[in-house]
């Protein structure tokens, strides 16, 4: 601020004068004013880019929360293969709202689950043996699911979800 002080120090100085006194203390000094451009770069489609920008990660941002709801709806339905399952949303009518709840997904769900039931596992399948172990047993029932004895591997959340449920109600 010391510099400023020495250029203004017999008052008020005309621009031509400013540059002079500038040149003269070694400074250099531009006029910015009316500048469009900053290092090559225009200021407005800065900010409409960074304004496009932020509307796709908030899209992005949107449709991850939306997917993670549907994989969890679809798994707590039991969805026998999500994948499919999915596909017979309708994703247009599933809406994430301010409050960042998911509305149409919980009553499409209860839907296809009366119009498709094939798509899902009965209530309680695959649950530590339960109705015929069709989700896998741990221990190596009918269902020809989880068996790690015979070096068998989990693939699909029922069977992983039997072997817990196995794990915590056996040693519970």
């Amino acid at each position: 601020m010391e510099f400023l002080k020495s250029l203004f120090e017999k008052g008020a100085l005309t621009w031509e004068q400013f540059q002079q006194a500038a040149k003269d203390a070694k400074f250099e000094v531009v006029n910015a004013a009316g500048a469009k451009a900053w290092d090559g770069k225009d200021p407005k489609k800065l900010e409409d880019d960074l304004k496009t920008l932020q509307t796709k990660y908030d899209t992005d941002t949107a449709n991850i929360r939306r997917d993670a709801a549907i994989d969890l709806a679809l798994t707590r339905a039991h969805a026998r293969d999500p994948q499919l399952t999915r596909s017979a949303l309708s994703m247009d009518d599933i809406k994430i709202g301010t409050d960042g709840k998911i509305t149409g997904l919980d009553a499409q769900v209860e839907s296809l689950k009366k119009d498709k039931a094939w798509l899902f596992e009965e209530d309680g399948a695959g649950q530590s043996g339960k109705q015929g172990d069709k989700g896998g047993n741990p221990n190596g029932g009918q269902g020809g699911g989880y068996n790690p004895q015979s070096g068998g591997k989990p693939n699909t959340v029922n069977d992983l979800g039997s072997a817990l449920a196995e794990v915590y109600n056996t040693n519970g």
